[in-house]
């Protein structure tokens, strides 16, 4: 590794670590709500209960990342604190994802580009989104998933044509499907990829070659196939089951949560991208340059079908952005060199100014408002933070996440580990209640989760929260209900129109049953916050 790519990483290491801890004096944590779930699958496999979310029930696929979830498993088993280790590892991944990104444009364009900084510019339009700082220390798998995606197709285009090489590059794809099951599609394309025969669309030639590159794959992703259908008993994760089934509206709100995703990944910043990528013309093309791009488009198209997801900046998108924008380096150096007659300025000046108009634009952002506000207080040495957000209060600080933990603190103190709630979310609830949870939407409850959606809850289509059934909660006779999902500073019996968006949460809000057998039953949490829950009448 030469001395720039050295300086590159630890630049990129540097920036994701600075601005996270500065977020982290501002947020209670950055940690999202669904990565607790991955966390007390962890713990319960560690303690020896196996791969399920409550313990002594059947084991259910609810996780989104086999491979991530191994990992966290390992890192329990050393002792060490997950919450720490997911943040730190999130960051790091983020860091690498940039700089394999480096690696794949260098590898395309080093003999193309009169100057590398057209690769660097590129680069530091990718860090700044602020996707990549969001989900760096969100604690979730994205960050590792895109970390390795890119590093398997560097190595996919770089390696050579050994046999070695090849078999290994299967491998390399069989544990990207072991960390996202999409990635089945990105495997069957690069099979094409390489077995395409006389530069033909449709003629495919199965070689030794690709019969190496499908062994090597069926090794990793087909061992573990067939022992999670086996273990668990259905085809795909219980969570493609609970996000899907909704038809022409799980399509359209798929298109939507694209065209949201990319709105979200640079705002207004896409307008001077949008002037850099003008300048592209065909001899910029490349065979491996489109293969790439390919890939973008085949997941965005993917996540079209399954209908997105309700996540903020883009999960699914963010990691083949790299990919979508794999002709920016060449588009920045035609730029720099065709002569404007309204930007007469040295190449590196026009670049430096494009970056810089395009941060200005984005630091008006929340993570980058985040980091301020933390930078604040480390000046003002304190650190001020609103618990969760309740619609009568008018505090800027909003942290629902804090909440969900001060939630779980509290049943953990008021209930027994065999006692049942149902709730929504269940991440930091499960978690650090310690109980057993009923989850209203189905991502870790396979009776929820394979249900069909009737046409009323299909026209709220919200990607993994749609499905619900409050009748089949209520059988289940949990001692504590929750169907307000955030603190509030007073008592609230009846759940705001916002609660009742969720199918569970109305339909058991509107049922004799539930009114007959459940009562009132709030609780002052902190300073004034009250937790409001339905307790089983004795």
């Amino acid at each position: 590794m030469n001395k720039t790519k050295i300086v590159i990483l630890i630049c990129l290491l540097a920036y994701f670590a600075i601005l996270n801890f500065l977020r982290l004096n501002y947020l209670h944590t950055t940690i999202l709500d669904d990565a607790y779930i991955f966390i007390r699958y962890a713990e319960n496999f560690v303690n020896g209960y196996g791969f399920v979310w409550n313990i002594l029930e059947q084991p259910v696929e609810g996780y989104t990342s086999f491979l991530y979830l191994v990992i966290l498993i390992l890192v329990k088993s050393l002792s060490i604190d997950l919450e720490s280790f997911a943040i730190i590892f999130g960051i790091i991944a983020s860091a690498f994802t940039i700089f394999f990104g480096y690696l794949i444009y260098d590898f395309l364009y080093s003999n193309r580009l009169s100057k590398t900084s057209s690769v660097i510019f590129s680069i530091i339009i990718l860090a700044i989104s602020p996707a990549y700082l969001y989900w760096s220390a969100a604690g979730m798998e994205t960050s590792f998933y895109s970390m390795f995606l890119l590093l398997t197709f560097y190595l996919f285009i770089k390696l050579p044509g050994t046999s070695k090489s090849i078999l290994f590059k299967g491998v390399m794809f069989g544990l990207l499907c072991v960390l996202r099951f999409e990635a089945v599609l990105f495997f069957l394309n690069a099979l094409f990829y390489s077995s395409e025969a006389d530069k033909s669309f449709l003629r495919i030639k199965i070689d030794r070659s690709a019969m190496l590159f499908i062994i090597g794959f069926a090794i990793i992703f087909g061992t573990y196939f067939i022992w999670r259908w086996s273990y668990f008993g259905y085809f795909f994760p219980n969570t493609f089951y609970a996000k899907t089934g909704g038809g022409s509206h799980q399509i359209t709100g798929g298109f939507l949560y694209v065209i949201k995703a990319m709105r979200l990944f640079y705002g207004f910043g896409w307008i001077p991208i949008i002037f850099v990528f003008l300048f592209l013309n065909k001899k910029m093309f490349t065979k491996n340059g489109i293969y790439l791009f390919s890939i973008g488009i085949i997941s965005i198209l993917t996540s079209v079908f399954i209908g997105g997801d309700h996540f903020h900046y883009g999960r699914f998108v963010l990691p083949v952005l790299p990919l979508l924008f794999i002709f920016l380096p060449p588009a920045f150096e035609q730029m720099s060199l065709i002569h404007l007659k309204y930007l007469n300025l040295k190449p590196s000046y026009r670049s430096t100014i494009i970056i810089i108009f395009i941060a200005l634009l984005l630091v008006v952002k929340p993570v980058y408002q985040e980091a301020i506000g933390g930078f604040l207080n480390l000046l003002d040495g304190k650190k001020e933070i609103i618990e969760a957000y309740d619609l009568t209060c008018e505090e800027d600080i909003i942290d629902w996440q804090h909440g969900w933990i001060l939630m779980g603190d509290e049943l953990k103190q008021i209930a027994n580990r065999d006692d049942y709630i149902a709730a929504v979310p269940i991440g930091a609830i499960g978690y650090f209640s310690k109980i057993n949870v009923i989850d209203m939407v189905g991502i870790v409850d396979p009776v929820i989760a394979h249900e069909k959606l009737d046409e009323e809850h299909l026209k709220k289509w919200t990607p993994g929260h749609t499905k619900g059934d409050g009748n089949y909660i209520l059988s289940r006779k949990p001692k504590y209900i929750q169907l307000t999902d955030y603190l509030t500073r007073k008592p609230r019996e009846i759940p705001h129109k916002r609660s009742l968006q969720f199918t569970s949460v109305e339909q058991i809000w509107e049922s004799k049953e539930f009114h007959s057998d459940y009562e009132f039953y709030p609780i002052e949490v902190i300073d004034g916050w009250y937790y409001n829950l339905f307790r089983r009448k004795e």
